[in-house]
């Protein structure tokens, strides 16, 4: 009876440290093989239509989610001429021009910032259009990690939008600045206390959407390999 309580003792004590070694190894591999992060998500380049010159908007002929071609009409825009003398000369009169609001290129409106009726002022941002054919994952990879990461590198990515789904992705651009150092907000010390703040590097992967739709703003993870 003892003997055999021995025997199972040193069994499970096998089983454990088979299951700890495992697990160190699964770790270890995962950190070694791979770089992971959570702070990720979908992009696509955003062009913005402005106003030509002050004026009115005078109508729009597309709506919020519709598609539209390089150069087709979206808008139109009133505007003033300055007052100028009659041939006579007894008097002034002003003369309108209609403007077209074109789009610039290819993609979705994604954003209408002034309706019919309005008045806007030249260089006012009147609607967005997002490019959705040209989808990207910006993932943001601690400095600490960055120095694995290549251009070429094969990824995988999830999106929160499809549980379950994983994207075969491609490492195409690393920023060569942190997240922060464009921000408004400085990062740098400004007291005699100062906390270190591991900082992040913008890294832009492909995705292949394969039939999927991905949209801007999105939430995503990303798996990177290194090795």
């Amino acid at each position: 009876m003892k003997q055999s309580r021995v025997i199972l003792i040193n069994i499970l004590i096998i089983v454990a440290l088979i299951l700890v070694g495992g697990i160190v190894a699964y770790y270890w591999t995962q950190s070694y093989d791979y770089v992971s992060s959570q702070d990720a998500s979908v992009s696509a380049p955003s062009i913005p239509i402005a106003a030509g010159s002050a004026g009115t908007i005078d109508k729009w002929s597309v709506s919020l989610g519709q598609r539209v071609s390089k150069g087709q009409v979206i808008g139109q825009e009133v505007t003033l001429a300055a007052p100028a003398g009659t041939a006579s000369g007894k008097g002034k009169t002003t003369t309108s021009t209609t403007v077209n609001l074109v789009a610039p290129v290819s993609g979705v409106v994604a954003q209408i910032g002034a309706h019919t009726g309005q008045i806007v002022s030249g260089g006012t941002p009147v609607a967005t259009i997002v490019r959705l054919s040209h989808i990207v994952v910006m993932a943001n990879i601690p400095e600490s990690k960055i120095r694995h990461v290549s251009v070429g590198q094969s990824a995988t990515v999830y999106v929160d939008a499809h549980p379950g789904v994983a994207f075969s992705g491609t490492v195409k651009a690393i920023q060569p600045t942190t997240q922060s150092f464009f921000s408004l907000i400085p990062t740098a010390a400004t007291s005699g206390t100062y906390t270190k703040v591991t900082q992040r590097i913008p890294v832009e992967l492909s995705i292949e959407a394969a039939g999927y739709t991905l949209l801007p703003g999105e939430n995503a993870e990303v798996r990177i390999t290194v090795h």
